[in-house]
């Protein structure tokens, strides 16, 4: 059976969503709800791409990737989603605008959290702690600017069940990934060009070290844009408002 968040759409532009490390589809709820009651002029199709796990490399998982965002107008990747956005840059693999909004790129090798998931039994102990309502409750608090909707946070944290899937993202997303994509970036400002960066001030799960440590790794400026009021999940505490900031970029990209 095809999803339908796959649907074709016509002459309404599609955002493929390049979510990071435990996503489920729910999160897109309230987005998805933004975009239904706003105009129809200038609508957008969002959809979310599915990353198989279950594949045997992260070039595999690049290769599936790829073919879902063919006709996308825009690819939109936050946390680890926003490595796998540029990983397909340095290859070569897609011309799309791109925003990456709070991703994951070389504070890979310096921070402290991936370093600790690539401990065995790490992933495994932290989806454990996640299903602890105080974790929870303490996550919440952090990482998002207002309460979690009724019915939000199940799906949210249940996202992080599976510790296979876990554990397997930190085995493919290791420094010696960035050495490899780090010849085929360095200062090549082309295989960035409609690249930009969102960044929300009060993202407390990535901050802008990470994009610095990026650029002077990879001798490249990328666009920026920050948002006072934005945490890590924008689509979800201020979905109407995103929904209008993705809408600005379809006007000047379509």
């Amino acid at each position: 059976m095809s999803r339908p968040d796959l649907a074709a759409t016509g002459d309404v532009p599609t955002v493929v969503f390049l979510p990071g490390n435990g996503h489920v589809e729910e999160r897109l709820a309230p987005a998805r709800e933004a975009i239904a009651a706003g105009s129809s002029e200038d609508s957008f199709h969002l959809r979310s791409v599915h990353y198989d796990t279950g594949l045997g490399s992260f070039e595999e998982l690049l290769q599936s990737v790829a073919a879902e965002i063919q006709g996308a107008d825009l690819v939109y990747g936050t946390g680890i989603g926003g490595l796998v956005a540029l990983a397909l840059r340095a290859r070569g693999v897609t011309q799309v605008p791109i925003i990456l909004q709070g991703p994951v790129l070389w504070g890979l090798e310096t921070r402290r959290f991936p370093k600790l998931m690539r401990l065995p039994g790490m992933p495994k102990l932290l989806v454990f702690m996640l299903k602890r309502p105080s974790v929870r409750r303490r996550f919440e608090r952090k990482h998002f600017e207002k309460p979690l909707r009724e019915g939000l946070g199940a799906p949210f944290f249940g996202g992080y069940g599976d510790s296979r899937a876990f554990a397997k993202w930190f085995r493919w997303l290791t420094p010696a990934l960035l050495r490899q994509l780090e010849p085929k970036l360095r200062g090549r400002a082309d295989l960035i060009d409609g690249c930009r960066v969102w960044w929300g001030d009060r993202d407390h799960v990535v901050d802008l070290r990470e994009l610095r440590l990026t650029e002077r790794r990879l001798s490249l400026t990328f666009p920026l844009r920050r948002f006072p009021d934005w945490g890590h999940y924008p689509m979800i505490d201020q979905p109407t408002e995103w929904v209008s900031e993705v809408k600005r970029v379809l006007a000047t990209t379509r």
